[in-house]
């Protein structure tokens, strides 16, 4: 792994809100448009129903698109998130999101976001990003 991707890793590793909800980065190439991110669902995961928060889901969305726009060399902010909640996570589970660029324009990045656990997709997210630095 080359020194460029070790530091966007560890960056992304030691955002504060991201180590609050334990969220740990599992796919980063440079330059390839695409990150993945990973969160074991514990205790403080839940939200009153005993099934995985909806904040942890956009969380993961917004960080796993942040750094797919970050492999591309552009530092981005997200101006739009959507998310579709599609089915619950559970306790003890291994909760994956792997974002992507999907359109790079000079100012405006469009990016998508799957949400699963194994097979079964959790969400769908789609974010805008302004380019603030190149």
């Amino acid at each position: 792994m080359d020194t460029e991707t070790k530091q966007m890793i560890e960056f992304a590793d030691n955002n504060p809100f991201a180590k609050a909800v334990d969220i740990k980065v599992t796919e980063l190439e440079l330059g390839s448009g695409r990150a993945s991110v990973e969160v074991t669902v514990t205790a403080k995961h839940l939200n009153p129903h005993g099934t995985l928060h909806g904040g942890v889901l956009s969380t993961m969305a917004d960080i796993a698109m942040g750094l797919a726009v970050r492999t591309l060399g552009k530092l981005g902010v997200t101006v739009n998130l959507n998310l579709n909640y599609l089915a619950p996570g559970y306790l003890g589970e291994k909760i994956v999101a792997r974002g992507e660029v999907v359109h790079r324009g000079n100012t405006l990045l469009s990016t998508e976001c799957t949400i699963a656990r194994d097979d079964q997709v959790l969400a769908r997210a789609t974010g805008l990003w302004f380019v603030v630095k190149t």
